[in-house]
Formats: C-alpha cells, structure tokens, sequence
C-alpha cells in the first residue's frame, strides 16, 4: 500500500482479518525474481514497519555466487549521475570504442552481458532525474523517461495531431505510420516560407522527439485515427514508455510498481528524500512506514544487481536496518586516461 495519495490504506488488510475471522490465510514467502543478497536486504529494510507476524521472504533462486549490493556515496548530485552512467558503461562492455582508450571502462572488469534495456534508473521525485539525463546524453547512453507530464503539452504534439485531423480518419496506412508522415512534412515545412503572421513554427527536433513519444500509443490504436485522437484529447498521461526499446529506463518509484529489470540503479537514498520530507516539516510514523514500504518496492524491482546511491552527507535512516556485509565495497572508477595519437615515424 504505497499509494495513499489515491486512496489506499494499509489498514484495509488488516480489517479483512478481523471481520472475516475463519478465513484461510495462505502465506506466499517465496520470490521468484530477486538475487538471495536483494531479498535479504529488502526484508531487512521493510521490518521495522512490517504489520505481518512473523514476516519471511526465501529467495526462490539459490545462487551462492550471486553479487552483493552495490553502494556509492555521492559528494553531489552530479557525481551520483557520472557513477550511474559510468556503470552502465561498464555493465554493457562499454558504450563505444571511445569507452576503453578514453578508460572510462577498466578493460580488466568484464562485462556482465546486459543490454541498455536491462537497466533502470529509480528515484524518489521525478525532479531527481535531470542529473541523471544529462549524464547518461553525455555518455552517448540511450534512455527513455516516463512523465508525468501530460503527453499533449509536449512540444510537437498538437501539430501532429492537428495533421491528422486534416488528413482525417480514411487511409490504408496505420496510426504509427501517418505519424512519421506527419511528422516529416511538418519537419520539413519549418524552413519555408509563409505568408501567414499567425503562423507558429514548431521545431524540426521537437516535431521528432513528439513523433517518438507518441509511437506505442500509435502502435497501441492500430488503424484507428479517432481513438488515437480522443487518447491526446482525453487529458490523462499517456504511457510514453516502449518495453521493447533498447534503453536504460528512468522511472519514480511509485511508477516502477509492478516491473523489473535485470540491473536497477537506486538513486537519492537519502535523508529528505527518502524518506521523503518537505522542507520544515517532519513526516508522521505512518508516513515512514509508507516510505519503507517504497523503499522495498524498489529494492525488489532488481533481478540481478542492485546499486544504491545516497548523499556522502545524508544517507538514508532506512541504510541502517540493512546488514553492511550485503554491500560490497565500492572500487572508485579507473582514473580516465589522455589518449595519446602515435607518431608516424
């Protein structure tokens, strides 16, 4: 129950107890998904505010060599991020060939055979993220963000949409296809000139980036131009994220409820973040609970390598409740090396 914003209560399982008093209660311990380290620091994090007696989780998966934790602690929001993509780097054997002459890929660690869409980037807030995009963009990283932001309001959109209003709902090509049409002729109509002053001119790379964020709810509706329509028009997000692309995904917390990745990077696990806390205001126990309960989703969305990252000031509280010999210790990055071009003798 991590979503009391929506109604949710944790309560409401307890209640079941009490008012169905013969109820046959079925213990479900065992995960199927996680790496025995994970599931040991999951429970371990979540115990002080379990409401189920006598708690157990058993990793399904026995793996006596299986990694433990990892954990970084950051002197900035920046540096979090450089170690995010650095170790994406490393995990994918390197981004490019620069990846080994400039040394941002020690050559002596080898790749664990994970591809960018293996890995995920979780935090608290979504304004966490920013770092994080600009660190991976400058590594060459492909990515992919969920939003919160309504999908019709992103740059582009409307003038796609407006497109296929005037092509109107006949055709034989589907949604996904018209988009790209679409998105074509308005690129290449930015550069001509008009006549008309009301004219508002969308950038070619917007209309581009729009086109991309709109392809799975295009591949979604098919041939249907109308449902396509009234979906932007309805004013609810829109899932902009494609499971299938190869990209390192960036997602909240609350959002990531429900998935899992191979490889995930916890991000911003720290005092006032989580738990969460406004500034001036200290979070209730039922708060902290709740952000425990997070805290667990989180850790349990790994499969098979976990990283934790926090302020070197500020780690979370919640750090304390996990066993310090679940982390491995952390071996700073190779120092990068000047590439040096040979002389031609």
């Amino acid at each position: 129950a991590i979503y009391s914003f929506r109604g949710a209560d944790v309560g409401y399982f307890l209640r079941f107890a009490e008012d169905f008093t013969d109820a046959r209660t079925v213990r479900l311990a065992r995960n199927y998904r996680s790496a025995p380290p994970i599931v040991a620091a999951a429970v371990q994090a979540i115990a002080p505010a379990s409401l189920v007696r006598d708690r157990r989780l058993e990793p399904a998966r026995r793996e006596a060599e299986a990694p433990l934790l990892g954990r970084y602690a950051a002197a900035s929001a920046a540096d979090e991020a450089r170690f995010v993509a650095h170790t994406v780097d490393q995990l994918v054997g390197g981004v490019s060939l620069g990846s080994l002459d400039s040394g941002r890929v020690d050559s002596r660690v080898q790749a664990g055979g994970y591809g960018f869409g293996d890995i995920a980037v979780l935090y608290r807030t979504d304004a966490q993220a920013a770092p994080v995009v600009e660190a991976l963009g400058r590594a060459g990283v492909p990515f992919q963000k969920r939003t919160h932001n309504r999908l019709r309001d992103r740059p582009g959109v409307a003038e796609i949409a407006r497109e296929l209003r005037l092509q109107g709902p006949d055709g034989d090509d589907d949604v996904a296809t018209r988009v790209r049409q679409a998105a074509r002729k308005l690129a290449g109509r930015h550069d001509l000139p008009s006549l008309d002053p009301e004219t508002v001119r969308v950038r070619p790379e917007d209309v581009w980036s729009a086109a991309e964020l709109l392809a799975p709810l295009a591949r979604e509706c098919g041939r249907d131009v109308a449902r396509f329509l009234a979906a932007l028009a309805a004013d609810t997000e829109v899932d902009a994220l494609d499971p299938r692309a190869e990209a390192v995904t960036l997602l909240t917390l609350h959002a990531a409820k429900g998935l899992e990745f191979p490889v995930v990077f916890l991000i911003g696990v720290e005092d006032g973040l989580l738990p969460h806390a406004f500034p001036g205001t200290t979070p209730t126990p039922e708060q902290v609970a709740e952000e425990r309960r997070l805290l667990f989703v989180g850790l349990t969305r790994a499969r098979d390598r976990l990283y934790v990252s926090h302020s070197r000031h500020r780690p979370s509280p919640f750090l304390r409740d996990i066993d310090q010999r679940l982390f491995e210790p952390w071996r700073e990055a190779p120092a990068a090396r000047r590439h040096v071009q040979p002389r031609l003798l």
